[in-house]
């Protein structure tokens, strides 16, 4: 069988609107100079799509789209990637979700959200024949998509394990504060979950990685990657456990590096990496995303992320 893709990418579809640099808001009638603004495609599964496109991995996103010109455009830069957009499905009658983000001096982010099109995105829109022989399913927005929550969730990581499929799971900020009941039920059918210290807070009433991925486990869950932002990451499975450094960078924007990290730890797997290799590859990969504005126009090459490990002192592995 020829698969359709080697990791079949399922999550929401944003246009990003940044501005740099923001602070503060200025009073009402009065305006306030910016540095940058750019406009671009955004959301967890076009970032990681993105992303895992240019580190060299076949991918093909399922996510909703507007009918509108936000959503073109999503939709036109997928294509100019290289991402399968076969399953990026056009709803009618619907705007594409939009994220106005505020960024500061420091790279960090305040942001005002539409949800859009990303409310009515669930199971019954995917094309499962894209899993077919691919090597990992990766679900890049629990707590983003409210129809997909639940038992939607929990249904696609069971079949996606049906389908021999790696199944891995990304978790974005609840602010419906649901948190762990809305994806408990799937964690049994989970390989790899990869929460960032607040969420995992969120998760399990815990405050250090190590008992955050302690809890998540005993849960069901086989591998627990806690994302430490520049402190790097921590990595628990059934082999062990430990923490893999981040990297020191002058970060302009951090919106993406999550989801960059992401697809620097899946694309690392599908190479062949151990959980070492990988994580190293991924905090690359995230630290690189801050150097510029937005998450999918920053995402780094896999030869950009070599070249910083090699300048770093980390051996890469010849393949």
């Amino acid at each position: 069988m020829n698969p359709a893709c080697q990791v079949f990418c399922v999550g929401n579809a944003v246009a990003d609107v940044l501005a740099r640099p923001v602070e503060g808001l200025p009073p009402p009638g009065k305006n306030q100079g910016l540095d940058e603004v750019a406009l671009g495609p955004g959301g967890n599964s076009i970032n990681t799509g993105i992303a895992l496109a240019r580190l060299g991995v076949s991918v093909a996103v399922a996510a909703p789209l507007g009918d509108d010109r936000l959503g073109q455009m999503i939709r036109d830069v997928l294509r100019a990637e290289g991402v399968n957009d076969s399953n990026v499905v056009t709803l009618r009658g619907a705007k594409t979700s939009v994220s106005v983000i505020l960024v500061q001096d420091s790279g960090e982010r305040r942001i005002l959200h539409f949800r859009g099109a990303n409310e009515a995105f669930a199971d019954c829109h995917l094309d499962w024949k894209l899993a077919e022989g691919a090597k990992v399913f990766f679900y890049a927005s629990a707590f983003a998509l409210p129809a997909f929550d639940g038992p939607a969730l929990e249904r696609s990581m069971m079949r996606a394990k049906q389908l021999d499929c790696l199944t891995a799971l990304n978790t974005c900020w609840d602010i419906h504060d649901r948190w762990l009941p809305l994806i408990r039920p799937a964690l049994a059918y989970t390989d790899i979950i990869m929460p960032n210290l607040d969420e995992g807070l969120k998760l399990t009433g815990e405050r250090e990685a190590p008992g955050i991925a302690r809890c998540l486990r005993e849960l069901g869950a086989k591998t627990v990657v806690v994302k430490l932002g520049p402190a790097g990451c921590y990595v628990e499975g059934p082999e062990g456990s430990f923490v893999s450094p981040g990297f020191r960078v002058d970060a302009r924007d951090t919106t993406g590096a999550g989801d960059c990290f992401a697809a620097g730890f899946l694309a690392a797997l599908c190479r062949g990496d151990d959980l070492k290799q990988a994580a190293r590859f991924a905090n690359a990969a995230g630290a690189l995303c801050t150097l510029g504005m937005g998450g999918a126009d920053s995402a780094p090459t896999r030869k950009q992320v070599e070249e910083f490990l090699e300048r770093q002192g980390q051996i890469v592995r010849e393949r």
